[in-house]
Formats: structure tokens, C-alpha cells, sequence
């Protein structure tokens, strides 16, 4: 028995924008499900880069506050760098 690799997402889409929906897949000529799975994974993308940011951001308030050094600095000072 094989499994699917995609899921089945059902929605309600605005009926007052769904004219607009279509006209922008014509102009693109793709699919409203290709464009409606695009831009979610755009968008999802865009909410990864967001997370990683903010933990990039918390990461080095943290080295700051605790005046951490990177793994490269600890091999120059002990060393490990020349071996």
C-alpha cells in the first residue's frame, strides 16, 4: 500500500476575491490549486526565515550576556587552530 506524498486541504476562499484568484492564475497560466499551493509555501518559507531570525537574534543577545565565544575563537586560543 502506497502512501501519498501530498495531503488533501479543503477551505473556504472569499467569494468577493475569487475573480481576482482566477484572473492571477490566467495571467500566470497555472492552476488555482498551483497557485494556492505556491504561494502557501511561500508564505511558509517566509514564516521559517522569521523563526530563524528570531533565533539568531535571541542566540546573540545571549553570547552577549554571557560573553560567549564562538567555536573558531576557542581552537585560536587554545591552539587547535595550527594543529
Amino acid at each position: 500500500m502506497s502512501q501519498s506524498k501530498h495531503k488533501k486541504v479543503t477551505f473556504e476562499f472569499p467569494a468577493n476575491e475569487y475573480v481576482y484568484l482566477k484572473i492571477a492564475c490566467a495571467k500566470q497560466g497555472v492552476s488555482i490549486k498551483d497557485f494556492i499551493t505556491q504561494a502557501t509555501l511561500r508564505s511558509l518559507e517566509e514564516y521559517e526565515n522569521e523563526l530563524d531570525l528570531s533565533s539568531l537574534e535571541e542566540a546573540r543577545k545571549d553570547i552577549k550576556k554571557h560573553d560567549l565565544i564562538s567555536w573558531e575563537e576557542m581552537e585560536k586560543k587554545l591552539g587547535w587552530d595550527k594543529l
